[in-house]
């Protein structure tokens, strides 16, 4: 009942169980246990938390496992959600019905180190003028014209090589807030080892929320923007007021110094153009290109500490949160919809869905031990 209600809605879960299982399960029954089920995990996963921030610092840097991983990746984002208050206030009602979900991504990983940089060149995929159109356009929701003469250059390698592959990924999810999400969050990844791996990475977006989290927690991991958001914000930043080519050629010299680390560099290129364009007015548009590039200038000048992409390369780190954002797309089949609304169920589904795509078999020792943990209880009839 559990598995099922944790992939499917429960009206679904209740139909696969009648075919599958043959047994006719309702759906509040299947909605009652999973629920359970979800919260004791809940429970379990807070636990852990709150044991962790019990240790003393010195043994929060040891691992209780004794394999430890070449490569420690943490990367966190964030999902939506729909949740429905049945006494909701106005001002709830304003904002809708969508909340955020935070979620986290603990990979294990392997890699080489290099004496230099392994792919000093950037790769097609981000010189490629129709696919950063569509880039740009799915993740910012900026739009470029892409001039049928452009194309990448030809000297663009087609892919990263020798790129970190990924062994082992655990997932936790919760909608409880950011500060809960980070006591569990490091606390997963003390379980697996990471604190004492010899490289540590934190990986994600440029949202304040993720890097109070690295502040905090894992200030002792190298902090890496993700690749991705840093070049969707440099290509705005070239493409607008600009015709095509001008654009795509001023963003082929921008993404370079990107992929290479030249942050200094980058900066000034984006610092001229705003003064070229000049600082916006205070109403001005939000699409309006000098509102564009000095937003670009303020997110790249914020960030500019966390870009350090040759050299992250270089000892064999992960540049994206590719792994996360995925992973979300996954819980988010689960939780997300138009006709999907929660209410006191969602942390517990959250809980179960991270269970079942994290690869450290959790809910497997979960099933295993929780027999010891149920009280017994005799039944007495009166005699006849």
């Amino acid at each position: 009942m559990v598995h099922a209600g944790s992939h499917a809605s429960f009206v679904q879960a209740s139909k696969d169980l009648a075919a599958l299982a043959e047994v006719s399960i309702s759906r509040e029954r299947v909605r009652r246990w999973t629920q359970r089920i979800g919260q004791q995990r809940a429970a379990e996963v807070q636990a852990a938390a709150e044991a962790y921030a019990q240790l003393p610092l010195p043994a929060r840097r040891q691992s209780p496992l004794d394999q430890i991983p070449s490569v420690a990746c943490v990367e966190a984002d964030g999902g939506r959600i729909q949740i429905l208050k049945r006494k909701a206030a106005r001002d709830d009602d304003a904002q809708g019905h969508w909340r955020e979900t935070l979620v986290g991504s603990l990979l294990s990983m392997s890699s080489l180190e290099h004496a230099h940089d392994p792919c000093p060149t950037i790769p097609q995929t981000f010189v490629d003028p129709r696919r950063m159109r569509d880039l740009s356009r799915g993740i910012k929701g900026f739009c470029a014209d892409a001039d049928p003469d452009e194309s990448a250059p030809e000297d663009a390698p087609l892919d990263r090589p020798e790129r970190p592959v990924v062994l082992v990924r655990s997932v936790l999810a919760t909608r409880a807030g950011v500060e809960a999400f980070g006591a569990r969050l490091v606390a997963a990844a003390h379980a697996r080892g990471f604190h004492a791996a010899r490289r540590k990475a934190f990986v994600a977006d440029g949202a304040a929320s993720n890097w109070s989290v690295h502040k905090k927690h894992f200030s002792h991991y190298t902090p890496i923007l993700d690749l991705t958001h840093a070049i969707c914000y440099v290509y705005q930043a070239a493409m607008a007021g600009r015709a095509a080519k001008a654009g795509w050629q001023a963003y082929l010299r921008w993404a370079q110094l990107l992929w290479s680390g030249q942050t200094s560099e980058l900066i000034a290129a984006v610092a001229a153009r705003v003064a070229e364009l000049g600082r916006p007015a205070e109403n001005a548009a939000d699409g309006s290109p000098a509102v564009v590039v000095a937003d670009a200038l303020r997110y790249l000048t914020n960030q500019r500490t966390r870009m350090k992409y040759a050299e992250y390369r270089r000892i064999g780190l992960p540049i994206t949160s590719s792994h996360v954002e995925s992973t979300i797309k996954q819980v988010n089949r689960r939780v997300k919809g138009t006709e999907k609304f929660w209410d006191q169920g969602a942390e517990p589904i959250l809980n179960l869905v991270a269970d079942h795509l994290s690869e450290t078999d959790q809910l497997d020792r979960f099933w295993k031990r929780r027999p010891r943990t149920l009280g017994t209880t005799r039944c007495y009839q009166s005699a006849a």
